[in-house]
């Protein structure tokens, strides 16, 4: 068992693959807008429950063998006891499709007064008493596959198409047919916008509708990525993939966000909640981005998303003035995006 505070979890990265993930995840995951019930995060190896509590006596004892389970107070306090699995007695059968064993056996175990941002880490040999207290509170509950997947089945892709993904600030989202209007005001007419990037600024509103209408057509296929990027009801921005290579496992990723928006990390939020799911959640295996060297800024927000730079394709592409301009590239590796020295 493990008790600390939520911004102290970053210390426990390489005690499991998939508790990797999720404290990866907990960089853009704001929880106190999701609503209740199960969110994703990785398939069956790491997802999360999130739930009102209502707090009393307690008396029920539970314990688990195929997932760890971190409990994270979100609303008030919440008394969890905790105790080794073997001084608890009277356990019933293990319920394999819910992963969970229960006692009602009398012992008081010891008690972890968890206050709102404190965690518990509890693991298959520890039984664990939640929902002790008074009143009603708010809780996320993790649960942490104990076996990493098979190295096996990271050879497989699992495409899932055009979700919808949240992070603390933003809502990753399909267009829908009325974001035109949108789309041509906040970012496709502008030409600074279309300075650094393949495209021309959109002559007018038809333009957009008629480009988007086939972006729309395409989300019926499950290899297809694309969002608007949604800030406080607003679309600014958009993010995709292109350059698919199956069997390799990789992809390119592009990005632009309306100039009103630009200079407040808005777009290495979106990118490492897109990175988040292309890696954990269809099973990428590597992720390329490039921008113009004139581009700076676009660099900085790529390497702040955790990318590295893997060097220069020289006089790649005749830039919007006509000169032959070099390409600055980055990657990221799934296994070493998850991991520990990726975090940052």
């Amino acid at each position: 068992m493990i008790a600390d505070t939520l911004d102290r979890l970053h210390f426990y990265l390489g005690l499991n693959p998939n508790l990797d993930l999720v404290i990866k995840a907990l960089k853009t995951l704001d929880l106190d807008s999701l609503p209740d019930g199960r969110h994703a995060i990785s398939g069956d190896n790491a997802f999360l429950n999130l739930m009102h509590t209502s707090l009393d006596a307690g008396g029920t004892w539970e314990a688990h063998r195929e997932y760890i389970d971190l409990q994270l107070v979100l609303l008030h306090e919440e008394t969890i006891a905790w105790a080794p699995i073997e001084q608890i007695k009277g356990f019933g059968t293990w319920d394999a499709q819910k992963d969970i064993m229960l006692s009602t056996d009398p012992y008081q175990g010891s008690r972890l007064n968890l206050k709102t941002g404190m965690f518990a880490l509890f693991f298959p040999e520890d039984a664990h008493q939640p929902c002790i207290g008074q009143k009603q509170g708010r809780k996320a509950v993790f649960k942490i596959k104990v076996k990493p997947p098979a190295s096996s089945s990271q050879n497989m892709m699992n495409h899932k198409g055009t979700l919808p993904l949240s992070s603390k600030r933003l809502l990753l989202r399909p267009y829908t047919a009325g974001d035109a209007q949108a789309m041509f005001d906040n970012w496709c007419s502008d030409p600074e916008v279309a300075k650094t990037v393949t495209w021309t600024p959109h002559p007018d509103v038809e333009f957009t509708r008629q480009l988007l209408s086939g972006w729309i057509k395409s989300y019926q296929h499950p290899f297809f990525y694309h969002w608007g990027i949604e800030l406080d009801g607003k679309l600014i921005g958009d993010i995709s993939t292109f350059s698919h290579n199956e069997q390799q496992m990789t992809c390119e990723v592009g990005y632009c966000l309306s100039r009103a928006y630009w200079n407040r990390g808005i777009m290495t939020e979106a990118l490492e909640r897109v990175l988040q799911f292309l890696f954990t959640e269809v099973g990428y295996r590597r992720i390329v981005l490039r921008h113009l060297a004139s581009n700076p800024a676009s660099g900085r927000v790529i390497q702040k998303a955790g990318l590295k730079r893997e060097g220069i394709q020289r006089q790649m592409i005749k830039n919007k003035q006509g000169v032959f301009e070099d390409v600055v590239c980055y990657a990221a590796l799934r296994n070493e995006w998850i991991a520990p020295s990726a975090l940052h």
